[in-house]
């Protein structure tokens, strides 16, 4: 994990919000969650966190515009699901989802859209 992804985990636990904006960055914070150590890293790790938070928005961005996506996984009987909130694939038993979605996996599997 980069020093830069590290701090930024921490600075969210302490309900710090990091946003970037061209090559500023702007920080809302709870009143007291800033010491001055963490100040002294926000300045240090400006460069890769701006880079972090870029990279976070186009990923959420991308997931967003792919939206929700169920398919069979390449795994026989499990089923991928595509998280648009996160932009993360999930797999989980076919056994284990309610019909619709197995339903909605058999319907792009039919649309020959199966590929990743």
């Amino acid at each position: 994990m980069t020093a830069a992804r590290a701090l930024l985990e921490d600075l969210r636990e302490r309900g710090v919000r990091l946003e970037a904006d061209g090559l500023s960055l702007r920080v809302d914070a709870p009143k007291g969650a800033l010491t001055g150590a963490f100040r002294q890293s926000l300045a240090e790790n400006k460069a890769q966190l701006l880079k972090l938070l870029h990279w976070e928005s186009k990923r959420l961005e991308e997931a967003d515009r792919r939206g929700l996506v169920i398919r069979w996984s390449k795994e026989p009987g499990w089923i991928a699901l595509h998280d648009p909130t996160t932009g993360e694939w999930h797999e989980v038993k076919a056994s284990e989802c309610l019909p619709s979605v197995v339903e909605s996996a058999k319907a792009y599997r039919r649309r020959g859209r199966d590929e990743r």
